[in-house]
């Protein structure tokens, strides 16, 4: 069995490329992208509050989150933030770049 050397670990290799996009998701655009999440129900102050960086409207009875989001791990961050409140995620859209 061969042991790795401390210069073979993920962070010394570069990243691969996937459809001219990095695995990160960063690709080559690095302005954040508008998103519009929605969530079942209304959103109270403190669970508004779980979600600084997007702004809460209210929809009927759903909210609508939306804001920028700088790469594809503050967007996994939301989605996990929604998920470990409970809340029931409805729809997701990016937005057009303006």
């Amino acid at each position: 069995m061969q042991v790795p050397d401390d210069n073979d670990s993920a962070a010394s290799r570069p990243a691969r490329w996937v459809r001219g996009e990095n695995v990160t998701g960063a690709g080559n655009d690095p302005r954040p992208h508008q998103y519009r999440i929605l969530v079942r129900g209304h959103l109270g102050e403190t669970m508004r509050s779980a979600f600084p960086a997007l702004q809460a409207e209210a929809s009927g009875g759903d909210t609508v989150l939306t804001g920028p989001l700088p790469d594809r791990a503050a967007l996994y961050g939301v989605l996990a933030q929604i998920e470990a409140l409970g809340l029931d995620l409805l729809e997701i859209r990016r937005l057009p770049q303006a």
